[in-house]
């Protein structure tokens, strides 16, 4: 173990934010830098490049994205090999079954236990975001890679109650396997703003509009196409108001289109990819922040940043979100993720703005319930469960169980 007296882990992910952006990225990067803190990480990533980290988080890159996913996959095992027989790794910390898969071979040989992070059902998301023989066929073969990696896991951890349903039916783990640890916001980074009016002219919004603001990746799962559905409805309402869909994506085109269709231009702005560096400032920014997903939002780590910046927040009842909003406050939850709903939601909140939490009362959400110190301390509670060394915890309700 590392001179502290913390675990020595590896933990496999997909990549860096900085190098991939999307939510696991950026999920596996922020619990790394809490768990390397008291501990020493080795996170094993797909990329050519060197991301800067604290000493005691040691990247490894295990593979080239330039090759096929079955040469990245055997990169991981090979790598995970070399480390695990230096004899300095007590416990695997996976989060994509694809690269984690052979990492966890390696520890079933060692006896080492293997945590894994169920971020969703990447086949099941394949399946809607693409159709045809070859696509069935993937979705077929990364099926079979989820349920090779999640047998030779010990314990897994979910980032809400509806992951854990979907773990449970889908790969029949047992529940009393799955941990609940919701994910969490940068609340050092992602504060409210001392001046948005200054933020505001920064990033060239109109100082007098109202600003509705979601950042998304621009697939159809996310519900885009039904948000700009809703906005048309919204803007005839509230003429003085504009509409910001931060991300990038396939479906990129056809939203320009119904944009223009809808008779739009003028009242919504594509903003593409959202460079790191300028996001907390779109939240502080922002009126209100909506999340139109329509299936398998696993937590929702936008919505955790952007209540951690002061921002309002409404979603579709689906996921994390629905768990998010309900114990704080449910009224921001649309009745249904239709096109309909989220008009009448929205319009109802703009409407009156009374009904709308103050900044101080989102931030103060954020601090009780998401922060990376929570999720950290929970987490290395699990793998020391895990390794026969510590206490049980029910990560919901925060009761431990002593080992007899």
């Amino acid at each position: 173990m590392p001179d502290n007296g913390g675990l020595n882990i590896m933990a496999t992910g997909l990549s860096w934010p900085s190098v991939q952006p999307g939510g696991l990225n950026t999920y596996f990067k922020s619990v790394c830098e809490q768990l390397s803190s008291q501990n020493r990480v080795h996170a094993l990533i797909c990329s050519n490049d060197q991301p800067d980290t604290p000493d005691s988080l040691i990247i490894h890159n295990a593979g080239d994205p330039k090759q096929s996913i079955w040469k990245r996959k055997d990169a991981f095992q090979r790598k995970a090999a070399e480390l695990m027989d230096r004899g300095e790794i007590d416990i695997l910390y996976s989060h994509f079954a694809p690269y984690g898969v052979g990492p966890a071979v390696e520890a079933k040989k060692r006896g080492i236990p293997v945590v894994t992070t169920f971020h969703g059902p990447w086949n099941e998301e394949m399946k809607i975001e693409g159709q045809g023989i070859k696509h069935q066929v993937k979705t077929a073969i990364a099926k079979s890679i989820e349920r090779k990696a999640y047998r030779l896991s010990d314990t897994f951890i979910v980032l809400s109650e509806t992951f854990r349903d979907i773990l449970h039916s889908l790969h029949g783990i047992p529940l009393h396997k799955i941990m609940v640890i919701p994910g969490a916001a940068n609340v050092d980074r992602f504060t409210p703003a001392s001046n948005r009016l200054a933020v505001r002219r920064m990033l060239n919004l109109p100082e007098g509009a109202t600003t509705v603001l979601t950042v998304r990746r621009l697939v159809n799962r996310m519900g885009l196409l039904q948000l700009l559905e809703a906005w048309r409805t919204v803007s005839e309402q509230f003429p003085n108001s504009i509409l910001l869909i931060g991300g990038k994506g396939p479906l990129r085109g056809e939203l320009e289109a119904k944009i223009a269709d809808y008779g739009l231009t003028n009242k919504v702005r594509l903003l593409g990819y959202i460079p790191d560096h300028q996001l907390a400032s779109y939240y502080q920014a922002a009126d209100l922040f909506v999340v139109p997903s329509q299936a398998l939002e696993g937590f929702g780590l936008i919505t955790a940043e952007a209540l951690s910046s002061g921002l309002p927040v409404m979603a579709t009842p689906i996921g994390g979100n629905r768990e998010i909003l309900q114990n704080f406050r449910p009224e921001l939850l649309f009745n249904s993720p239709s096109a309909e709903d989220m008009a009448e939601g929205i319009s109802r909140i703009l409407g009156n703005r009374r009904l709308l939490p103050s900044r101080e009362e989102c931030r103060e959400h954020a601090l009780q319930k998401y922060t990376w110190q929570h999720v950290g301390n929970q987490v290395e509670t699990v793998f020391k469960e895990a390794m026969g060394k510590g206490e049980t915890i029910n990560a919901e309700s925060g009761v431990y169980r002593s080992h007899g």
